[in-house]
């Protein structure tokens, strides 16, 4: 396997000399690298894997769905009929459309959460009011990553790490990050009226899946408000396809 695609985690230069333990061998200084996983078939084969960055292989899929249900709705003509009332021509394309916009939205903003996880450094500290607002009480990165949610995160964390204003201070990028989480909450929080018969007067959550929109491209806007004042952006964000 020796082609580059965007989605790689990380690749370097040796800085020296490097006896893999694994193999006994010498790799020499220079030498190209590429971060791998090796997992266990069964009890006699093992694969060997590329390890992708987790906001591109998410972001990847995201739009991968989006096109997917941009398809179905070009096939079906959903924007260009003339007719008052339009239809899906099958019940199969109508939810393989919702199926792919429902992927598209919640894979995006995983995207998103994945980075904020990211940039979190292994010895950060985070302390904030919780049950009091005399005691402070300080978390670490697996207990931010855990339990701090994305829009503290986005507005406050990565802001304070990477010295940059907070986005909620940039109306575009927190109105889209806005947007995309309270469609990404409907979805994991369906609720009951969301399976009933409904005519265009009650939006339900499947009347907002079926308005045109991008949610790659909402959750990598977010992303690259970060990386575009980094003084040197991750790799992947880098060379990303979308």
């Amino acid at each position: 396997m020796t082609d580059r695609d965007w989605r790689l985690q990380t690749t370097g230069n040796l800085a020296q000399d490097w006896l893999n333990p694994w193999t006994g061998q010498l790799v020499p200084k220079g030498t190209r690298l590429t971060v791998v996983t090796v997992a266990k078939l069964n009890s006699k084969r093992t694969i060997t894997v590329p390890v992708p960055n987790g906001s591109a292989i998410l972001l990847s899929a995201s739009e991968k769905a989006h096109h997917r249900a941009k398809s179905i709705r070009t096939k079906n003509k959903i924007d260009t009929s003339l007719k008052k009332e339009i239809e899906f021509s099958t019940e199969s394309e109508a939810f393989d459309y919702l199926e792919d916009t429902i992927q598209s939205i919640v894979l995006a903003y995983s995207a998103i959460e994945a980075f904020a996880n990211e940039m979190i450094p292994d010895d950060y500290q985070y302390s904030r009011h919780i049950k009091s607002e005399i005691i402070l009480e300080t978390s670490g990165k697996e207990a931010i990553e855990r339990f701090v949610p994305l829009e503290e995160k986005l507005s406050v964390i990565l802001p304070e790490i990477l010295k940059v204003p907070s986005p909620k201070a940039t109306s575009r990028h927190w109105s889209e990050f806005k947007k995309l989480k309270k469609l990404r909450d409907r979805i994991i929080h369906m609720k009951s009226a969301d399976r009933k018969s409904s005519g265009p007067e009650n939006e339900t959550l499947w009347h907002q899946l079926l308005k045109p929109n991008t949610p790659h491209k909402q959750a990598i806007d977010v992303i690259r408000y970060f990386t575009g004042k980094m003084s040197t952006a991750p790799q992947w964000i880098e060379n990303a396809k979308i």
